[in-house]
């Protein structure tokens, strides 16, 4: 253990050794956040980054609420810049104080706990002390007290532009907003969880997951537990899907099914850049954020079966009189044809989703 400080020398350069020490995991708390990543992080070598955490504030009427979602931004585009495969996690704990730097490669880590928030002020310019410690079941025990107080996991970049278009929207119709302490919307509660809020009349799709190039297959083991996931279509578009619709997926290969979530965006088309980046993306151009909402089932689902072909002859054998497409289908063989959704009835998804729920 050592004293961290910037009086000797700074946290800024602690934080950038670390990262050039061979730092592949990152966990990063703080409840104030920088502008500008880019300008804080100029001369930090990103390029080993495998995964980071990112834990801040996002507080109900207050300025945060206004000045965070830029932050964000800038923070999404540090890491896509630098290290477009890092998989990223960013979560929202309102009641937030402390600061906490993990760094970890294989079996070795190191944490700063420090008074430095991830700002230059923090880093470089205030009086700003800590402790660098190396002990692994403190950092661990560190880490899980922080992801135990989440208010909001996994906010998402897609979530981000939501959450900077209502800021920006706010100070166009405040131009006085710097001087009001408390602005009296809730902007974070209404951009989670616009799907849920906005949508009383859901409607329901089945959607696969990959192509007959690259199929899924049970013994692959293919982790689809992430809290929010980006749903690929093609290049007709989403369709008629809208937030707070339900997609439940199916994989292209052996025909299980792999989750299901409420839609909590707006459809977007890949840009230039992330065609050029991933090139699969030129066939499957438009994507749209779905909340997972069986996680666990998505962890483990090649162990239970659930066979969709299998599933369809069952819900017919239990209800002889009832269709499972919106078109008037009793059969799912548009998706046989290379389909990217199909839009199911009421009865057959929930017939689906009490299935995925008895493992969940």
């Amino acid at each position: 253990m050592e004293i961290t400080s910037n009086v000797s020398s700074s946290h800024g350069k602690l934080v950038a050794d670390l990262l050039s020490d061979s730092s592949s995991d990152l966990f990063f708390v703080s409840p104030f956040l920088t502008g500008d990543f880019e300008a804080l992080f100029n001369e930090v070598d990103f390029s080993k980054i495998n995964s980071i955490v990112l834990v801040t504030t996002l507080k109900k009427n207050d300025q945060d609420q206004i000045t965070k979602p830029k932050s964000l931004k800038s923070f999404y585009k540090l890491i896509k810049s630098n290290c477009p495969n890092a998989k990223v996690k960013v979560h929202i704990d309102n009641s937030l104080h402390g600061k906490i730097y993990i760094f970890r490669e294989n079996d070795s880590q190191k944490a700063i706990v420090t008074s430095a928030n991830l700002t230059q002020n923090g880093f470089y310019n205030n009086n700003e002390w800590g402790l660098l410690i190396d002990d692994k079941e403190a950092i661990e025990q560190l880490e899980n007290e922080v992801l135990e107080c989440i208010d909001y996991p996994d906010v998402t970049e897609s979530i981000v532009d939501r959450l900077l278009m209502f800021s920006e929207q706010y100070q166009r119709d405040n131009p006085e907003w710097a001087k009001v302490v408390t602005p009296d919307s809730d902007i974070m509660e209404n951009v989670y969880n616009q799907g849920a809020n906005n949508n009383d009349n859901p409607r329901y799709w089945l959607k696969p997951i990959g192509v007959s190039e690259d199929p899924i297959y049970k013994e692959d083991r293919r982790d689809f537990s992430d809290l929010h996931q980006d749903l690929a279509f093609s290049k007709k578009g989403v369709g008629a899907i809208r937030a707070g619709d339900i997609i439940i997926t199916t994989a292209v290969g052996c025909g299980c099914l792999l989750s299901y979530f409420q839609i909590t965006g707006s459809p977007k088309e890949a840009t230039h850049e992330e065609k050029q980046q991933n090139p699969w993306k030129e066939r499957w151009p438009w994507h749209i954020e779905g909340r997972s909402l069986s996680t666990e089932y998505g962890a483990c689902w090649w162990e239970y079966d659930l066979d969709r072909k299998v599933l369809l002859e069952r819900f017919l054998e239990q209800n002889p009189d009832e269709i499972v497409t919106q078109a008037g289908a009793r059969s799912l063989g548009t998706l046989n044809f290379g389909s990217d959704k199909v839009e199911i009835t009421k009865g057959f998804a929930e017939f689906l989703i009490s299935e995925i729920r008895k493992f969940d």
